[in-house]
């Protein structure tokens, strides 16, 4: 499969660089004088992500950036369609549970958390259940690889991504989007905003609504609703600039999904079955809402710009899923989480010049409280069981960072971060035999240092070399504990050495982006077999050390003023160093094995072409290399190719599209695990057709 994958990426580049030239040729051939002096120029790139604006070239690191014309042309609707277009970063989606992956750092399969910092408009987003999100009325999305827990602090361990809303301003605007597609699948999004009171009072609102049957199929109970999925987001928000100085934001965010969770199917054994099919007798489902509140504050006097953010969210979850995935009634698990967590940020920064070119102070505070509860129904007294858990954590953060010109080419940037964090945990354990009380307070203090060197070979042509720090909080096993040694785990750490280039040629028509990384990781958090506890007896350890070392090219180039080909390229080797384990109840040395849910290679490439008429469509194709499922490397998927078109118009105020995604039917794996000797596996999208419009005013 991947073989036929690298053939494809071949040929379609290929056939990318003929298209261009003769589009380019057939362009310049139709122009008039006036399109012949149009500026043909790559934009620059403002970028947020540093927390404090500058152009993505200025960062010295790793950034991809997706705006909203590229969300536009790719049809991306989610966060995992938009891994699709950003190197080494891959979006692990699972029924038990959604998360970025970058340069191969993962985590542990049942973990909460994520080690990449999701961000929408300042606000944290860590649970990986959270990291799923639809997009509309984007502005951007900063993807920073590497660890960035200099500014960021814990759970960034891997990089940090920045999603931008579209900003109010004085100008009106509106924008409706209608959808239908494949699988019953039906999208209606709706955005008005603009001036209450001109330059002083500002508002946004945003809905979004989408529905789909899915495409699995439960033969047991004879429905094509396996794996259907209603979901429902929203935004308002009001802006207050009363002056040139001050700048307030409310916004109220919130979403409601319910999805079907029967996806997982046997692929080997008795209740085998074929792709897309499940042999399920209970219907798996969660539903999933989230509501938040924050304010942004900007206050500017004299060269200094004062932040504060302010956020509060109460996320709540329900599933219920067939625990052994066969028509035989044995048993259901089912999962009740709630979190409610505060967060409190100040800010204070320049950029005016003076000793240091730019520099930010900051501090940080946060609480985090967490109700769990799992249970295992099970027609076998024995093995039905309860965990009940609690946990309350604090966080609290002093930061800075500031870049200093020590010549008139070469800057250097240093950082600093002091991250406190401190939890306690509790745990209430049933069994038939009766229940076990336990709990756990942890604490951490860390330094996470940072810096860099820049160096100015041109003005088009910039280089560097970047020292990084992350670290991966420690916490507490809700699913698989059954005592107070193993309740809790600790920190998992990341270190990262980076050198890089940045640049354009031919008037900024084509630009460029090279980097090399070696990451270390430390205390690499793990799930492992408890020795003697017999089957399903799970604990998360601090057991491993691993590292993981790779490169990115991004290139996009500007032949015509309606022509962009775009490119890029991630691979990551990610390698465990030491970690002695057990399996199959024997001791078992991992060293040298690849880290599960991290495809070696991550790649993308394609054309956009729009015509002056108004017609235009784009071609694409996103490459993932292979991937293991476990520690022992025994699952494995081969690596895939999905090819994406689409076409439309555009006319006055409407874009009409038609688009395909999977072109030809790709299958691949998203999960594959071991259940009592046989394999269980989570398909795939297959191919999917669909038609769009857009009313935009």
């Amino acid at each position: 499969m991947w073989g036929n994958g690298k053939k494809t990426l071949a040929t379609l580049l290929s056939a990318i660089m003929i298209a261009g030239t003769i589009l380019q040729t057939s362009a310049g051939a139709g122009e008039n004088i006036k399109n012949k002096q149009r500026k043909v120029a790559l934009d620059d790139v403002m970028v947020t992500a540093e927390k404090q604006e500058m152009q993505d070239k200025d960062i010295a690191g790793s950034i991809s950036v997706v705006d909203s014309l590229v969300l536009d042309e790719h049809n991306i609707r989610t966060t995992e369609e938009m891994t699709r277009v950003v190197p080494n970063l891959f979006f692990k989606t699972a029924t038990s549970g959604d998360a970025f992956v970058s340069r191969g750092i993962s985590t542990i399969d049942t973990s909460l958390y994520s080690p990449m910092g999701f961000y929408i408009n300042d606000v944290a987003y860590p649970l990986s259940y959270m990291q799923a999100q639809a997009l509309f009325d984007i502005e951007r999305i900063e993807v920073l690889r590497g660890p960035r827990s200099t500014l960021y602090g814990k759970n960034s361990s891997s990089g940090v991504i920045n999603m931008v809303s579209t900003p109010q301003g004085n100008t009106a605007r509106a924008h409706v989007l209608l959808e239908a597609g494949a699988y019953n699948t039906f999208t209606t999004g709706a955005m008005i905003g603009g001036p209450i009171l001109e330059d002083t009072l500002f508002y946004t609102f945003s809905a979004l609504r989408r529905v789909t049957d899915g495409y699995m199929e439960n033969q047991f109970l004879g429905t094509d609703e396996a794996s259907d999925d209603q979901r429902f987001s929203g935004q308002a928000s009001l802006r207050y600039t009363p002056n040139s100085d001050l700048d307030i934001t409310l916004t109220l965010d919130g979403s409601d999904q319910d999805k079907g969770l029967d996806d997982l199917r046997y692929l080997d054994g008795a209740s085998a079955t074929h792709p897309y099919k499940v042999l399920n007798n209970q219907v798996s489902s969660s539903e999933q809402k989230n509501l938040g509140q924050s304010m942004h504050v900007k206050y500017t006097f004299d060269n200094l710009d004062l932040v504060s953010v302010t956020s509060h969210q109460d996320f709540d979850r329900n599933h219920i899923m067939d625990s052994d995935r066969t028509s035989s009634p044995l048993g259901v698990s089912c999962i009740d989480l709630d979190r409610e967590s505060w967060a409190q940020e100040f800010r204070l920064s320049s950029s005016s010049g003076g000793f240091f070119s730019s520099w930010l102070l900051g501090a940080y505070a946060s609480n985090e409280n967490i109700d769990h509860d799992w249970e295992l129904k099970h027609a076998m007294p024995a093995l039905a069981n309860r965990r009940l858990s609690e946990s309350d954590a604090d966080g609290i953060a002093l930061f800075g960072q500031a870049s200093r010109p020590l010549t008139q080419r070469l800057t250097a940037t240093a950082g600093l971060r002091v991250d406190h964090s401190s939890a306690s945990g509790s745990q209430a354990y049933t069994r038939s035999t009766g229940t076990t009380l336990y709990a756990e307070d942890l604490s951490d203090t860390e330094l996470l240092p940072m810096a860099s060197l820049s160096w100015e070979f041109t003005p088009s042509t910039t280089g560097y070399l970047t020292f990084s720090t992350g670290w991966m909080a420690g916490g507490y096993d809700y699913y698989s504990a059954t005592s107070r040694e193993n309740f809790a785990y600790g920190p998992e750490y990341t270190r990262n050495y980076e050198a890089g280039i940045k640049t354009s040629f031919f008037n900024n028509r084509i630009r460029a982006n090279l980097s090399v990384f070696h990451t270390d990781i430390d205390d690499k958090q793990i799930r492992e077999e408890v020795l003697g506890g017999g089957i399903g007896a799970w604990k998360i350890t601090n057991a491993a050390g691993a590292h993981t070392q790779g490169v990115e090219l991004e290139v996009k180039a500007l032949p015509a003023h309606n022509i962009e080909i775009f490119a890029g390229l991630g691979y990551a080797k990610a390698e465990i160093d030491e970690w002695i384990g057990t399996l199959d109840g024997a001791a078992m040395n991992y060293s040298g094995y690849v880290l599960p849910w991290a495809p070696d290679l991550t790649a993308n490439a394609g054309i956009s072409y729009t015509h002056d008429s108004g017609w235009y469509g784009t071609a694409g194709i996103f490459l993932a290399g292979e991937q293991y499922f476990d520690a022992a490397n025994t699952l494995k998927d081969e690596g895939y190719a999905l090819v994406n078109l689409k076409a439309g118009y555009r006319w006055d105020r409407y874009d009409i599209s038609i688009w395909c995604k999977n072109l030809f039917d790709e299958k691949y794996a998203q999960k594959k695990v071991k259940t009592q000797g046989n394999t269980l596996v989570e398909d795939g999208e297959p191919m999917t057709l669909g038609v769009t419009l857009n009313w935009r005013w």
